[in-house]
């Protein structure tokens, strides 16, 4: 009887291999991420919270780091994952701001569109306004008085 992981057979050794190397490939260690809060606001009652931070991720060539945003209740840290309401590729300027217990709005001036996002979590509605980055340019200095020796009150009082 003639068995395939004979070691005789010339394709065993191929076969062991490959066995060793996709076990090799599949036990690589878990890449790390870290997160970094931004900013924490708490709801109105003061039962949840929203958490706005950078997601950053280290792989074998460079790192990822995306802005994320979540809803958790008041004592829950972000932990080590994504954010539950938006997760946006890049890193960008968010803030998050309750306008009551169940609405809560995202402001950013970058597009948010092309992230991925949420409109309502846990029974609090999610709005995205569209911010304008207006330009805000100082008035011109109104140019000081000059004061004259004809303009003064003692000059005045000699005429």
């Amino acid at each position: 009887m003639r068995v395939w992981w004979n070691f005789h057979n010339r394709l065993t050794p191929w076969f062991l291999a490959g066995l060793v190397g996709l076990f090799g490939a599949c036990s690589r260690p878990s890449v790390p991420c870290t997160n970094v809060v931004s900013s924490e606001e708490v709801s109105p009652s003061g039962k949840f919270k929203v958490v706005v931070f950078h997601r950053s991720c280290q792989e074998w060539v460079g790192s990822t780091v995306t802005t994320n945003v979540s809803i958790l209740p008041a004592n829950q840290s972000p932990g080590d994952g994504n954010g539950n309401v938006m997760s946006y590729k890049g890193e960008v300027g968010v803030r998050a701001g309750w306008l009551s217990e169940q609405r809560l709005a995202i402001y950013s001036f970058a597009d948010l569109s092309d992230a991925t996002r949420l409109d309502t979590v846990g029974g609090v509605t999610i709005e995205y306004p569209h911010m304008v980055d207006a330009d805000i340019v100082r008035p011109a200095a109104s140019p000081v008085p000059s004061v004259s020796s004809s303009a003064t009150p003692a000059a005045e009082g000699a005429k």
